[in-house]
């Protein structure tokens, strides 16, 4: 293989801008190469430290969701009241009369609607009386 003058005219070009650069390549000062290790270690620690406190503060809200208690449950309905006669708002059925806690200090006993009275006796029979229809299974209009 036979090579050319132009093929060896820029091999001595190319070899001649290498040397030139190698004699003015001036290597840096080991202090320069200390410091910017120095910066880096900072700035390594720096980020591990930042992902430690991320990792644990996203731990501790998730845990304290977590083991929070469970909420109290609200009441269906207000408790009715003990003194007066109006019913509570939203209340399904109505009082009547005052009520008192110590019924040998009232007077008289009350008892709300629809419970047995002090002379009756529950029979335990399901079956609807003779006065009563049982109901069916759609309204009539």
């Amino acid at each position: 293989m036979v090579t050319e003058p132009r093929d060896e005219a820029v091999a001595a070009a190319l070899k001649a801008v290498a040397a030139a650069g190698a004699r003015m390549a001036v290597p840096e000062s080991a202090d320069r190469i200390v410091a910017r290790g120095v910066r880096r270690r900072h700035r390594t620690v720096a980020a591990a430290a930042a992902v430690a406190v991320c990792v644990l503060t996203s731990t501790s809200a998730i845990a304290a969701l977590w083991l929070r208690p469970d909420p109290l449950p609200t009441p269906m309905a207000p408790p009715p009241t003990l003194h007066g006669s109006s019913p509570a708002p939203g209340s399904s059925f109505p009082l009547s009369g005052s009520f008192s806690t110590n019924p040998a200090r009232s007077g008289s006993t009350a008892s709300a609607p629809g419970s047995p009275t002090p002379t009756e006796t529950p029979t335990g029979d399901a079956s609807p009386s003779s006065g009563t229809t049982p109901p069916t299974g759609s309204p009539t209009p």
